[in-house]
């Protein structure tokens, strides 16, 4: 296979234009996602809310976003990616400045469980999609670099959010980052559009195999989706008990609040050689290892952290850390490409997402929990880590599956 773009010269270089236009999508969206960590405190103190509510607030807003992306996907599908994706950048940026005029619980709910939610709500699932429709040949390198862009938000917008909390306050944090933020993913999401059509070759006629171009109801139908969503709704659920309670757990043990807030940023860093190592990887080494290997280390990350006390230690764990949460991004959209191809990939990216915030809103939510009920946070990393346990287990469930493809009659495996 080639590149879609591979012809024209032009298209070819536009193809990378897309990725860079997605990568900064992504950086905004999960820099802005996982600020919510350095607001986690200073609304709970502000609003006199206790762990739990802040915790549900966030797994609502996540929630809501996986629920809203099959809509948002199933738009760009049929409408195309850069008039939903410059809607989203408009409700993201209003998300945020309408959260900085809450008083009361139930607007914080509204605007940043629902609004913001749906801001967020397209960039995975569209951005990813139209990416794996540029690139055939090198789709995990395309997406790896994409995923990276998560890495750098999280690295530079967590402690940019923790230095405006500390100058300013939470409400005036909000808006500075919603201005930003909405400005960054309007002019990124203008440079977006639809990859031209492979050119024809006379004579040849290779049309893809109807199971690599799977419609939305026989991908839904597809007995290995229950398998592969539940292994990500698993996975997810510990990824989210990290990135919302590392730096409470960390101020709790002593370290300072801006210490505590530059572990994520050395997660976003080291997750960005992570993401371009998985996707360049899961082509070389196997879609199928890559799952094994991201969520083993997930399940020794929990390990870690119930001995992790020290800033060294909680340095090193960001590290290892780094591994899971850098493959997360990356190998979402390569197994929905592998499997069910990309004609209706935005949409079924939605589902996937649904059921990923599922599982990533549970998480937090019950690490919120098990601490006021207990004083600890042991008992939800101890979560954490069979939650990993049971998404490896999945994967191994995945692998004994055979799909035949009815055109030409091979087995598919992963």
């Amino acid at each position: 296979m080639n590149d879609r773009s591979a012809g024209p010269p032009r298209a070819f270089a536009y193809a990378w234009v897309i990725v860079a236009s997605c990568a900064v999508m992504i950086g905004v969206t999960y820099g802005l996602n996982y600020s919510f960590s350095v607001f986690f405190k200073p609304l709970a103190d502000y609003f006199s809310w206790s762990r739990e509510t802040v915790s549900l607030v966030y797994s609502v807003a996540l929630l809501f976003r996986g629920a809203v992306s099959i809509g948002t996907g199933w738009l760009a599908d049929r409408y195309g990616a850069r008039a939903v994706m410059l809607g989203c950048g408009v409700l993201m940026g209003a998300g945020f400045l309408l959260s900085s005029r809450v008083t009361q619980l139930w607007q914080f709910f509204l605007t940043y469980g629902v609004i913001e939610a749906i801001g967020l709500s397209g960039t995975f699932g569209v951005g990813t999609a139209i990416v794996s429709r540029w690139f055939d040949e090198r789709r995990g390198l395309a997406l790896g670099i994409v995923a990276s862009g998560s890495g750098v938000g999280t690295l530079f917008l967590v402690p940019a959010s923790e230095r405006l909390v500390a100058a300013m306050d939470w409400s005036q944090a909000f808006v500075v980052v919603g201005i930003i933020a909405g400005v960054a993913m309007v002019a990124a999401a203008a440079l977006l559009r639809e990859p031209p059509e492979p050119p024809a070759v006379a004579g040849l006629e290779t049309p893809p195999p109807r199971a690599m171009e799977a419609t939305v109801r026989e991908a839904l139908h597809d007995r290995r989706m229950p398998l592969i969503g539940l292994a990500f709704l698993f996975f997810f659920f510990g990824i989210q008990i990290v990135m919302v309670h590392l730096v409470a757990h960390a101020t709790d043990v002593g370290i300072d609040p801006l210490v505590a807030a530059t572990f994520i940023s050395v997660i976003g860093a080291a997750s960005i050689a992570a993401r371009l190592a998985i996707g360049v990887g899961a082509e070389k080494a196997g879609l199928y290892n890559s799952l094994l290997f991201t969520r083993a280390f997930l399940l020794l990350s929990f390990v870690l952290l119930l001995f992790t006390r020290s800033a060294w230690s909680f340095y090193a764990f960001a590290v290892v850390f780094s591994i899971p949460y850098g493959g997360e991004i990356t190998q979402v959209p390569l197994v929905m490409g592998r499997f069910f191809g990309t004609r209706a990939m935005a949409t079924l990216m939605g589902f996937s997402l649904l059921l990923i915030t599922l599982g990533g809103a549970l998480g937090p939510w019950a690490a919120g929990a098990i601490y006021d009920a207990t004083g600890s946070y042991d008992g939800a990393f101890i979560a954490g880590a069979a939650a990993a346990a049971v998404s490896l287990g999945l994967v191994l469930l995945l692998k004994r599956q055979e799909h035949r493809n009815p055109a030409t009659d091979e087995r598919i495996l992963l």
